[in-house]
């Protein structure tokens, strides 16, 4: 599977999600353990990948301020992904953009800061069949569930460790605020990395990306095809730009 900000500046992101869920083997599901506390995902290294290339990761630089908005860019820069652990289920995606015009992340170290709204309301297959899928039960033939994330504030940056290899990771916060699907609104603490684009590759714009990650129980989420303590993976994927991104390239895009 391509790098998250590959994938999301794409014209074919349906159809990339849509081979990648088909891929994922179907596996009898194991018996289920008591129901887990609900808790924060570890969050998940970055990788480099065609898009940015080793020499041009590095953290967000203290003190910069990014927009969440609707009014920049015009194609996709956010997805959702939900997935059952076990493999019983096959993974359910969603993509869209951000849903507000005042949305931003300020990294500074003194007042950290993150407010926006992810309104992800395209499914990838949804005229498929969505019965082995982990959401299925919430994705009737011909309706989409409207999936949204409202992130309402952040813990302080964490500066990566250092790699030894000359260049450090990505910085981690946890964001809080509210998963909403279907009009049931769950609170979630998402462990995210925050990783800057230099701005070379498919995305010509200097960016933040962001990968944040959490469990919930099928409960939670009103599954009844699942076990109520049945754990259920969260991913949400974001590109964040810079202000000086939309007057520097707004009319190109």
């Amino acid at each position: 599977m391509k790098p998250l900000l590959s994938i999301m500046n794409s014209r074919s992101l349906p159809a990339l999600l849509a081979a990648f869920a088909l891929a994922q083997p179907l596996r009898a599901a194991p018996a289920q353990p008591a129901p887990p506390a609900t808790r924060v995902a570890p969050a998940a290294p970055a990788r480099p990948g065609p898009t940015t290339p080793a020499a041009a990761v590095a953290s967000a630089p203290a003190g910069s301020g990014f927009r969440v908005t609707t009014a920049f860019p015009k194609y996709v820069t956010a997805d959702i992904e939900f997935r059952d652990p076990s493999g019983a289920k096959w993974p359910t995606f969603f993509y869209g953009r951000p849903a507000n015009t005042t949305g931003v992340i300020q990294t500074d170290a003194a007042k950290p800061q993150a407010a926006f709204v992810l309104l992800c309301d395209k499914l990838v297959q949804s005229a498929g069949d969505q019965s082995r899928k982990v959401l299925g039960e919430l994705c009737p033939p011909g309706q989409t569930p409207t999936v949204s994330l409202d992130i309402q504030s952040m813990s302080p940056l964490q500066a990566p460790a250092a790699s030894g290899k000359g260049k450090p990771g990505p910085s981690t916060a946890t964001l809080q605020g509210v998963l909403e699907i279907s009009g049931r609104k769950v609170p979630v603490k998402m462990a995210t990395t925050f990783q800057e684009h230099s701005g070379k590759g498919d995305e010509k714009n200097a960016a933040l990306v962001l990968e944040g990650r959490c469990e919930l129980k099928a409960s939670d989420l009103g599954l009844k095809a699942l076990p109520p303590g049945a754990p259920i993976t969260i991913r949400f994927g974001l590109t964040a730009y810079p202000e000086s991104a939309a007057a520097s390239s707004g009319k190109k895009k």
